[in-house]
């Protein structure tokens, strides 16, 4: 599926992408009230190493692992003991351990295989080379057993077991609430539905497993604000929970709805629509993204401002690329360097960091970025 408009930063510098992928499970954004709150705390990256700092830049958790993930019901998954790799995003070696805010490793130092997070209170993690369960926030083990298994969205997380030959959805208890065959390609669940692609067609079904909308499309997105983007003859509409067509495929490609604007683009060029499928700012842009927090960032002429819900400038383009707004804060780079700006468009955190992630409230449920 087509995502051609500002590429996901994911801790790393940031890149434009263009090309035709299969179509991926979007992070939803979970926006608190706090903003400038000094509880939130980003991952970053300085010198090959990560850790966490403040909303003043100061380091909480000094930069000592080769590798990390962003907090998440209070816990960050790190890596302990092994070397960062110039071949890929990730760690060599060592071990994967939880910590709390105060750097400390949980769970009396039980270390997994691979790195995880924690979403809605569970964590998948991999405790041979062969199964993996998940875990709750004691760091008790659930269920184990699984070939794999996705975090938790909604009360369900995908898993397979290749014993059974069963693809599907279990609860928080690891039990099987949907069983679907092999011949299935399964999604989260957003807003009470779950994409599935079956004979190379994409449909979705609700909480009981129901095929609530027919395997038809040859792609689709998940449901945001009440929609979904699907793809027919290469373009792009949107459809309601019922499958009702509400905007025709008429679009190159699109987003997905945010603060009741959509990303669309038209004769090569992003611009955003309401719900009524009219143009609200008007297609201008060579890339874009959502709109978050009243502010998208959009790209012209090779570099990166925000605008508001007018298309008025908030910070005219000016740097490399730039991720959305979340909690307050945006991350931006500048120089070859990420750093942060706020609701005022000031850049209050400078642009030092290798890899930098978003503000978030460390207890809240916070979605995974892919994150190496």
């Amino acid at each position: 599926m087509k995502r051609n408009f500002l590429g996901t930063i994911a801790l790393s510098l940031l890149l434009l992408v263009g090309c035709k992928n299969e179509p991926t499970q979007t992070e939803s954004t979970q926006e608190t009230t706090q903003t400038n709150s000094p509880e939130l705390l980003a991952m970053v990256m300085k010198d090959g190493k990560y850790g966490y700092i403040d909303t003043q830049g100061n380091y909480v958790i000094e930069p000592l692992y080769p590798m990390a993930r962003l907090f998440s019901n209070g816990l960050a998954c790190v890596n302990i003991e092994g070397v960062r790799s110039d071949l890929f995003q990730g760690a060599v070696g060592g071990t994967y351990v939880f910590i709390n805010t105060a750097g400390e490793i949980q769970f009396d130092g039980k270390g997994y295989l691979q790195p995880t997070s924690f979403l809605e209170g569970f964590a998948p993690v991999r405790l041979s080379d062969e199964r993996v369960g998940f875990i709750n926030v004691q760091g008790e083990l659930v269920k184990q057993g699984f070939n794999a298994i996705m975090p938790f969205r909604e009360g369900f997380a995908t898993a397979l077991d290749l014993d059974q030959g069963i693809i599907g959805y279990v609860d928080t208890k690891g039990e099987w609430k949907i069983q679907k065959d092999e011949n299935y390609t399964l999604g989260d669940f957003y807003q009470g539905r779950a994409f599935f692609k079956k004979d190379n067609k994409y449909g979705f079904l609700d909480t009981t497993g129901a095929e609530v909308i027919p395997a038809t499309y040859e792609a689709t997105y998940d449901f945001h604000e009440g929609l979904a983007a699907f793809m027919q003859e290469d373009l792009f509409g949107f459809m309601d929970a019922n499958g009702d067509i509400v905007i025709l495929n008429i679009y190159e490609d699109v987003a997905d709805f945010s603060e009741g604007l959509c990303a669309v683009q038209k004769d090569g060029q992003w611009g955003f629509i309401n719900k009524d499928n009219e143009f609200v700012i008007s297609n201008q842009y060579s890339a874009v993204r959502n709109f978050s927090q009243g502010y998208a960032a959009v790209q012209v002429d090779g570099k990166v401002g925000y605008i508001d819900v007018k298309g008025n400038w908030l910070v005219e383009p000016k740097y490399g690329n730039a991720m959305d707004f979340k909690n307050g804060f945006a991350i931006v780079q500048r120089d070859n360097g990420l750093g942060y700006i706020n609701l005022k468009g000031e850049e209050v955190i400078p642009p030092i960091f290798q890899r930098a992630d978003n503000f978030v409230d460390p207890q809240a449920s916070n979605p995974i970025l892919q994150v190496n």
